[in-house]
């Protein structure tokens, strides 16, 4: 009975915990339907539809929501292509490997995410300047992956560490390289963290403003994020029913993803504390 209590208080708090982190959400669905007199005067009622879609629409072509999502996009491919792999076979030789060099540079890995990507903005400059990076999808790319993969080689060697030895040993055995036995054996397991590795960063790199505003002309390269700014006028003045619109079609990816991968997503959350 007091186990049975316990799973029905969990679950109402867990309703109402979802209810409110969805707030925003439903604010961003109802307001994108509404006129900006409406969102002003009623931000929380329901819409009369008497606007439709028409927001959204103003939104896809004062955004040029193709070239944005073309460009953020680019982005995000080429930094969970970069990132993730060298985040992956970092965190297998960090976890793996049993030497103090690589003892010594799992913690040099974890020092950056200490580093505020803002104290380093000005040499990062200069350094892209000179290797002709600046201004380039590859080279802001490059600075995301180092942004962003010390954090994922934490979470890969932290999951991998709880993947028993025995396996690769037998594949060693069997003649297996180590190439290959990472390939085979522990990529396969750790899919769950990589799905949340990958939800992670799409994020970061989908909604920042700071890299593209400062490393990337809007005009040659805009990305969603740019784009969107570009709504608010002087003084943070805006035509909320346009931001709105904008808004929903900022997360539209964002929660495609999001669904596509909720399943390992989940559990990839929990896995270190089921295997642990």
């Amino acid at each position: 009975m007091i186990i049975r209590g316990k799973k029905y208080a969990v679950e109402i708090f867990t309703i109402i915990f979802a209810a409110i982190v969805s707030i925003p959400l439903y604010l961003v669905a109802i307001n994108s339907l509404k006129s900006h007199e409406e969102i002003v005067r009623k931000p929380l009622a329901l819409p009369h539809f008497t606007v439709g879609f028409s927001n959204i629409t103003r939104a896809f072509e004062k955004m040029d929501i193709v070239k944005s999502y073309s460009t953020t996009l680019s982005i995000v491919v080429l930094v969970i292509a970069c990132g993730v792999l060298l985040s992956m076979l970092a965190a297998y030789a960090v976890s793996r490997i049993n030497q103090r060099p690589f003892k010594v540079m799992y913690w040099v890995f974890l020092s950056g995410i200490l580093v505020p990507i803002q104290s380093a903005m000005i040499p990062l400059i200069f350094i892209l300047k000179t290797f002709h990076l600046n201004n380039t999808l590859l080279g802001i790319a490059l600075v995301y992956t180092a942004i962003v993969s010390p954090f994922a080689i934490f979470v890969f060697s932290g999951f991998m560490r709880t993947i028993p030895r025995e396996l690769e040993e037998a594949a060693f055995m069997d003649g297996s390289s180590l190439v290959n036995t990472f390939f085979k054996i522990i990529l396969p397991l750790i899919k769950p963290v990589t799905a949340t590795v990958i939800i992670l960063q799409f994020m970061y790199v989908w909604n920042d403003m700071l890299l593209p505003l400062v490393l990337l002309n809007s005009q040659d390269y805009p990305t969603v994020s740019i784009a969107l700014y570009k709504f608010f006028g002087a003084r943070g003045a805006a035509d909320l029913s346009l931001l709105f619109g904008g808004i929903s079609l900022a997360l539209l990816p964002v929660i495609i993803l999001f669904l596509s991968l909720q399943r390992y997503f989940v559990k990839g959350l929990v896995a270190g504390a089921v295997k642990g």
